[in-house]
């Protein structure tokens, strides 16, 4: 179990229950009991999947740990510690930031801190807004706030239902979808950020999940030494976004 836990959890049937009907997009994760079953759990399990909500089952003196009390009634939610933004907060974004806009997505990262060491590089090298996915991701909680440094209330971060069709649609207007992979075919610099961009980098375990993965228009890689298997997650992505703001700095109309 991921040991990460924000401070503000929300325990029992009811309250979990309103809590994904009127704020699913501030939850993490949640958690149910695995050796307590009902038919007000099993709907609750069916909300979260319909909202594509991360769950995990776990023994009730685990579950104790995560509520703080025994009275849970078999589920707890964790929500994170900063609101997410919406999608509308997005296209308001998109809408008013006076450069090409920059969207950095880092896909199935599970060790908080590398979170964390991505939002301050993104804020530093100016991204619009982080998108992250719903599951396969560390929560949002203090050792992210902590690695970042105090960046991460300087920036937007959204955690779309439907992050597949929330780039398809951005693909249609224009931008352009970088994705960061060992088996890329092309250099950094060799592929134009200049315009409307989204940077996509793999996790810590994983590489870019396939569903993301097909939807890249370019798989960069950066080159490394022979000796060199891989770069830490963080360092990749603060190279990927540093070079995006180079080209930007140095186009021939600015």
């Amino acid at each position: 179990m991921n040991k990460e836990i924000a401070p503000n959890v929300v325990y029992g049937i009811h309250a979990v229950e309103e809590l994904l009907k009127k704020r699913a997009h501030e939850v993490d994760r949640v958690y149910f009991e695995s050796d307590r079953t009902s038919a007000p759990l099993f709907s609750l399990l069916k909300m979260c999947r319909k909202e594509r909500l991360s769950c995990q089952h776990m023994p009730a003196s685990k579950l104790d740990e995560i509520a703080r009390t025994s009275k849970h009634q078999g589920v707890a939610a964790v929500c994170s510690v900063k609101a997410y933004s919406s999608v509308e907060d997005l296209d308001e974004l998109i809408g008013k930031t006076p450069d090409p806009p920059l969207l950095f997505i880092p896909a199935s990262i599970e060790d908080p801190r590398n979170l964390g060491s991505l939002i301050r590089s993104c804020v530093a090298f100016g991204v619009t807004a982080i998108l992250l996915e719903r599951k396969n991701t560390a929560l949002l909680g203090s050792t992210v706030a902590k690695t970042a440094a105090g960046m991460m209330e300087h920036i937007a971060i959204i955690k779309p239902k439907n992050l597949e069709g929330l780039i398809q649609g951005l693909k249609k207007k224009g931008f352009r979808v970088v994705g960061a992979h060992h088996g890329g075919s092309e250099l950094p610099e060799n592929v134009d950020m200049t315009g409307p961009s989204i940077i996509i980098t793999g996790g810590e375990n994983r590489d870019i999940p396939p569903y993301l993965l097909r939807l890249c228009t370019h798989l960069v890689k950066i080159p490394m030494s022979p000796f060199a298997e891989s770069l830490n997650v963080s360092v990749a992505g603060a190279i990927f976004l540093y070079e995006c703001v180079r080209q930007r700095r140095t186009r021939p109309d600015r």
